[in-house]
């Protein structure tokens, strides 16, 4: 946007400052500049960024929270019963029936019976859920270094839990005051926790085993990844919604510059015809004086001739009439071609035709002194015009851009 305005009587305006819309034109300023090639693949990089940090987010809360509860809610219900069941199969000698207690857990953590030493393997749970995890931990040496305490399975089976856990957030299980284990140790029940995948390992089993199949965290992959997608195309809309009020206000912006323009001629144009029909006005008020004395010179000289026609004539002159007669009218006067009667009509004929014309010119020197008053109240009215054409653009270019080569922006 032009800051000043060319032609006469324009005066340019200084705009006011507005910080409050300067984030705006930053703003707008981008998003103009951005091309798609550019803009969209930084888009697609930041929804990306936000969804790997939604998934690490949902990946921390799932594991290492609902499933780490999960898993110690069920440790406190087999502290209370497992060592019981077990030890009582262990006194039957029911082989197959201790095997299908261990399977129960279908793989999702670990049920390890061992000596009463802790340094043989008896039985184990022998299911595998979907990946090994605990099982690569199952020697008696980890054992020992499991976080969770194991049970002791002994004869006659015990009434109650030797260890248990105050809540589904507690970090391991505390022993129970006053309770001990009374008969023969038969062996140990260890419970093994599975160690969750890592959040590549997840997110890797999440886009390469189908959508569909929303269990476990699937479930938050999947409305997250929706939401990432959905958030994207928004921020996409609202950006070309964005760019294309812009492009209208810009056309809005140029419709009002050539409006502008076109008004700055028309006010040059007024103005310089002004000036012409000034010029005018003053050639016509001389030419007007200069035939006024002309036509009273001419009259004069009429009227002296007429004198002279009338002495030529045989008429008597006055002594009035002498005084005014040149000496040498007096002497030689040359006879006259038409009859002096003629003459003397054809002068009295002129003389009010040629105050008639003095009189006509002077009238033409108002109408154009009036119209002159016209131009310069459309001058006026124009350069209103032209002013309020200014304050549009002026303030349209204080909100939006104008991205026009060797424009600049009014902030």
């Amino acid at each position: 946007m032009q800051e000043r305005l060319s032609g006469p009587n324009a005066r340019p305006k200084q705009a006011k400052p507005d910080f409050g819309n300067g984030l705006n034109l930053e703003l707008d300023r981008f998003i103009v500049s951005a091309k798609k090639r550019i803009l969209i693949p930084g888009l697609i990089v930041v929804c990306v960024l936000i969804w790997f940090s939604l998934c690490r987010a949902f990946y921390e809360s799932y594991w290492t929270g609902t499933v780490h509860r999960v898993q110690t809610v069920d440790f406190n219900l087999l502290h209370h019963t497992l060592p019981s069941t077990l030890s009582q199969l262990i006194i039957s000698g029911r082989d197959d029936q201790i095997q299908k207690v261990l399977d129960c857990t279908y793989g999702l953590f670990g049920l390890v019976v061992t000596d009463e030493t802790g340094t043989s393997i008896l039985y184990q749970t022998d299911k595998v859920y979907r990946r090994k995890s605990w099982q690569k931990r199952l020697t008696p040496e980890n054992l020992k270094l499991e976080k969770e305490p194991f049970d002791l399975l002994t004869d006659p089976p015990p009434v109650g839990a030797a260890f248990q856990h105050t809540s589904p957030r507690s970090s391991g299980a505390v022993k129970v005051e006053g309770e001990t284990q009374p008969g023969r140790i038969l062996g140990r029940v260890y419970y093994m926790r599975s160690f969750p995948p890592t959040l590549m390992e997840d997110l890797n089993n999440f886009l390469s085993t189908g959508f569909w199949e929303l269990s476990g965290s699937k479930r938050g992959y999947l409305f997250i990844t929706l939401s990432s997608i959905f958030f994207c195309l928004v921020v996409l809309l609202l950006i070309w919604l964005r760019r294309r009020g812009i492009e209208l206000k810009e056309k809005e912006l140029d419709h009002i510059q050539n409006e502008l323009e076109i008004r700055q001629r028309a006010l040059a144009h007024l103005s310089g015809e002004l000036a012409n029909q000034k010029t005018r006005k003053a050639w016509l008020e001389k030419e007007a004086e200069q035939s006024y004395k002309r036509a009273l010179g001419l009259k004069q000289s009429l009227e002296r001739l007429r004198d002279s026609l009338a002495l030529v004539s045989g008429q008597p002159i006055t002594p009035q009439q002498a005084e005014s007669l040149d000496p040498q009218q007096l002497v030689k006067v040359r006879p006259p071609v038409h009859p002096p009667s003629a003459l003397l009509e054809e002068i009295e004929l002129l003389i009010p035709a040629l105050s008639d014309n003095a009189k006509a010119l002077r009238s033409q020197a108002g109408l154009l002194q009036d119209y002159c008053q016209i131009l310069e109240n459309r001058q006026v009215e124009m350069h209103q015009l032209v002013e309020n054409a200014y304050n549009r653009a002026q303030q349209v270019s204080d909100r939006f851009i104008d991205m026009r080569p060797g424009s600049t922006v009014n902030k």
